[in-house]
């Protein structure tokens, strides 16, 4: 069998070949994926992920795009797109949303809906699904406080939804990554849309002031070590404006890794070996990656 033939043909013919999956990332780093698809419905994600699994195909499943560096060499078998997958629905303090939506526009439709909380999200980039997968959030909140439940695909094709207490939430991560999350209810609590969106304005400026939005990069390259920060750590290693090739440690914020234009995938991996081994030497701290590296699926096919 031929690895399209796994697919059913209405999704087959969405298939695209060597897809460049640069354009797709907020680094615009990468080669291009061996199959290319994107999910415009539930159905086309669990029929994608099927065909993985009939075909024997690695897959990776893409959202916004953030905290991602993919190899120039590409990635084998299949990225699944889930940014089509865009439905964001308010009632009370509850908002249903589904896994391709941006965070950004999470936080946007809860402060217009009277839902308080989500707004300490504010300023993340990247989709739901992808942060839920990562517990994503920052000084104000992380995305798992505010989960109800999740409609969950398994890596054995099982659809569920899974509540708050059966998912294991913590400092960027989640044991969703085992799986493929397509949609979520989130619950808040009542407030103000004027006070939330004036909230959720205010942590965007402080965000746009301290961290370098407008360049290319993946977000936060490490996690914070506990109790310390780490762009303060590789701050005081005097690693701010470090370059290798074109990549470069911002010198806005230094936990940030850039694209000046032309970097490759060996100029940010090697450039953050050498922050680490400069944090290592001065401080005594191993940092560990936030940035995920692809090819690494999250789900190989039996």
């Amino acid at each position: 069998m031929t690895a399209l033939k796994a697919f059913p043909a209405r999704l087959r013919r969405e298939v695209v070949p060597q897809r460049p999956l640069a354009p797709l990332t907020t680094m615009r780093i990468g080669g291009p994926a061996e199959y290319y698809v994107e999910a415009h419905s539930l159905r086309d994600a669990l029929d994608a992920l099927n065909a993985c699994r009939l075909a024997a195909l690695p897959l990776h499943v893409l959202g916004g795009g953030s905290n991602l560096l993919i190899d120039d060499a590409g990635v084998p078998g299949l990225v699944l797109n889930l940014k089509p997958l865009t439905r964001i629905q308010p009632y009370g303090s509850k908002v249903v949303v589904q896994a391709g939506a941006s965070l950004t526009a999470l936080v946007a439709a809860c402060a217009r809906a009277g839902i308080a909380g989500p707004e300490g999200l504010a300023g993340i980039p990247g989709s739901v699904g992808g942060a839920l997968a990562m517990n994503a959030g920052g000084r104000y909140a992380e995305i798992g406080e505010f989960v109800d439940r999740v409609l969950w695909l398994s890596p054995g094709g099982s659809l569920t939804y899974l509540y708050r207490e059966e998912i294991q939430f913590a400092y960027r991560q989640s044991s969703l990554r085992q799986g493929i999350v397509l949609e979520a209810i989130l619950e808040g609590r009542p407030g103000q849309p004027s006070e939330l969106l004036a909230r959720m304005k205010q942590i965007m400026e402080q965000k746009l002031a301290a961290q370098p939005y407008r360049a290319h990069s993946a977000g936060c390259a490490f996690t914070n070590p506990p109790g310390q920060s780490a762009g303060r750590l590789i701050d005081l290693a005097g690693c701010k404006g470090l370059q290798v090739g074109g990549a470069r440690v911002s010198e806005q914020h230094a936990n940030f890794i850039v694209n000046t234009g032309e970097a490759t995938f060996e100029d940010v991996t090697g450039l953050m070996a050498l922050v680490q081994k400069r944090v290592q030497d001065a401080h005594g701290v191993q940092l560990i990656p936030e940035v995920k590296a692809w090819p690494q699926p999250m789900i190989v096919a039996a």
